[in-house]
């Protein structure tokens, strides 16, 4: 509660501040962007697969006539 009245000559609330001022929502909007790219490259890096199958030196190399 507020002791006294904070009016202006114009009967407007002086003093009444949001919570959520504009360099709060900057900071929200910039982690959230800065979050999201983290979470696509921490998914980018968990797709990468291994190569499953090797070349066997026992086979036959492939081979190329010169014309």
């Amino acid at each position: 509660m507020q002791a006294f009245s904070l009016t202006d000559v114009f009967g407007n609330t002086v003093g009444d501040v949001g919570f959520f001022t504009i360099p709060i929502w900057t900071g929200i909007l910039s982690m959230s962007v800065v979050i999201a790219m983290l979470v696509f490259a921490i998914d980018m890096t968990y797709s990468i697969q291994t190569v499953d199958r090797f070349d066997s030196p026992n086979a036959r190399n492939l081979q190329i006539n010169d014309t």
